[in-house]
């Protein structure tokens, strides 16, 4: 049986103040930590036995997840006082994935894919690597990636500049490697998959292959990403399992208070209290947010710690005097 590997170390520095205060796969998506989605995927899978390696704000991430008993699996965890990349983050877990297929998820993608193609293709394949793929109308924000008819890897582009792009398929960052991936990642320092490993594969002309994936699926980069992902599931595009109920195109935790309010498009966390007579438009807000006087808002993340306006590929702080914490 495969066990899992989640990447969750990063700072998530283009999401800018939303993870001030929480890691990346902690933000929440459908009133759950997107880290929770990938879980979920590795466990419809079969996986029960997952790797997490963290580094920003880890402790947060221990005390959200713990043994992972709650999402039907066991966590291993990596506390790495420093980030040692993508594959460093997997080198430090090989005492406990070196027997086995190892698939392979970052900590920050919000995804409804079923898997289980994907093995099977590695498995039919050969596969020394297998790389995930989707097809994106936008490829200034991923490394996509170039195959043969068959899909064997032939070569990379990362995050190119609108029209120079050699293909449209983007890496998702979903892996299935053989444990013997290990023998290409050096000890002790700081390695990634994309820039050290993949170039090595290769080079040695071991049978790599890309697999489009069918489904969603978006790694929430920067605060535009985080809020569409929230749109997209209140619109029906991501069939995942929120934390709350749908009333009215909102979904809404059942601990919040949100009477004499008008929401439209809008994800409200647990023990959230909207003051009467707010009127809300493609709003976030995070769990234990209290707004204590009325707020016209729209496309805006709320939390305890303040609010931010988004525009695109960033969030401004927004002045709220109304948020009381």
């Amino acid at each position: 049986m495969p066990k899992g590997m989640i990447l969750a170390a990063g700072r998530g520095t283009r999401l800018g103040p939303l993870t001030e205060s929480l890691p990346k796969p902690l933000l929440p998506v459908a009133n759950k930590p997107v880290m929770a989605q990938g879980i979920q995927t590795l466990r419809r899978l079969g996986i029960t036995e997952v790797c997490v390696n963290a580094c920003y704000r880890a402790q947060q991430l221990v005390d959200a997840f713990g043994d992972g008993r709650a999402h039907g699996v066991k966590i291993n965890w990596a506390i790495e006082t420093e980030a040692t990349g993508t594959a460093g983050g997997m080198k430090g877990m090989q005492h406990i994935l070196a027997n086995d297929e190892i698939v392979v998820i970052a900590g920050d993608a919000m995804l409804d894919l079923d898997l289980a193609p994907l093995l099977e293709a590695h498995r039919a394949r050969r596969a020394f690597a297998t790389l995930a793929t989707i097809s994106v109308a936008e490829t200034s924000q991923y490394g996509v990636v170039v195959s043969t008819e068959d899909g064997r890897i032939i070569q990379f582009q990362e995050k190119p500049t609108p029209g120079t792009e050699i293909s449209r398929q983007a890496n998702t960052g979903i892996y299935i490697f053989q444990p013997e991936i290990f023998d290409l990642i050096p000890v002790g320092c700081f390695y990634d998959f994309a820039l050290d490993v993949f170039p090595e594969i290769l080079r040695r002309n071991l049978p790599f292959y890309a697999f489009p994936v069918e489904g969603y699926w978006t790694d929430i980069g920067n605060p535009g990403d985080y809020l569409q992902a929230n749109l997209d599931y209140l619109a029906g595009h991501v069939r995942i399992k929120g934390h709350g109920q749908r009333v009215n195109g909102n979904l809404i935790a059942a601990s919040a208070v949100v009477s004499g309010t008008e929401l439209h498009d809008c994800v409200i966390g647990d023990g959230v209290v909207v003051s009467r007579g707010s009127a809300l438009t493609r709003c976030i807000i995070w769990p234990g947010t209290r707004i204590a006087d009325p707020l016209h808002l729209s496309s805006t993340v709320l939390t305890p710690w303040g609010a931010f306006a988004i525009d695109g590929k960033t969030a401004a702080p927004t002045e709220c005097n109304a948020l009381d914490a």
